[in-house]
């Protein structure tokens, strides 16, 4: 398959993965936490669980779900464009993506959203940052597995 064609389809699978991670940490594990009114913003509980319209991944999962797939979909096209950069093996190109995603997209959402705009207290957003790591591991190396293989496996297949 082309990797045109690959690295969308990649992105989309790594994306999904990602996002129940995002979801089973953020929304399951974490939530005791993170929705405790006693230490949480007022704001964030707000705008999660109180003001309309609620978040549309609450009140429209089949678009937020159609968006995820969109964004993955880019993840995936953007890990085609530098993976040669990242490393021979998949594992290498999977961890260093992650690195990028974490530092490119989850430092900056974190500060700029739920601390700035909503005065999340500063320990939740270092256990935030801390679930990132997770949700963009995953994310990196499902990605960098489904999209192909190692160059080192590539070399010994022609042997």
């Amino acid at each position: 398959m082309p990797k045109i064609l690959l690295a969308p389809i990649a992105g989309l699978v790594a994306f999904t993965l990602a996002n129940i991670v995002s979801n089973l940490l953020f929304f399951q594990l974490g939530a005791p936490i993170l929705f405790d009114p006693d230490i949480q913003s007022a704001k964030v509980i707000d705008v999660l669980f109180e003001m309309a319209p609620r978040p549309l991944m609450f009140e429209n999962g089949p678009l937020y779900m159609a968006y995820g797939f969109a964004v993955g979909a880019v993840h995936g096209l953007v890990f085609m464009m530098i993976e040669p950069a990242l490393g021979r093996t998949r594992l290498q190109r999977g961890l260093r993506f992650a690195v990028v995603l974490w530092a490119l997209m989850a430092v900056y959402f974190e500060f700029h959203t739920p601390f700035n705009m909503f005065r999340e207290p500063l320990a939740l957003v270092a256990l935030e940052l801390f679930f990132w790591i997770f949700v963009v591991l995953a994310e990196g190396l499902a990605l960098s597995f489904v999209y192909e293989r190692s160059r080192h496996d590539l070399a010994t297949a022609v042997e």
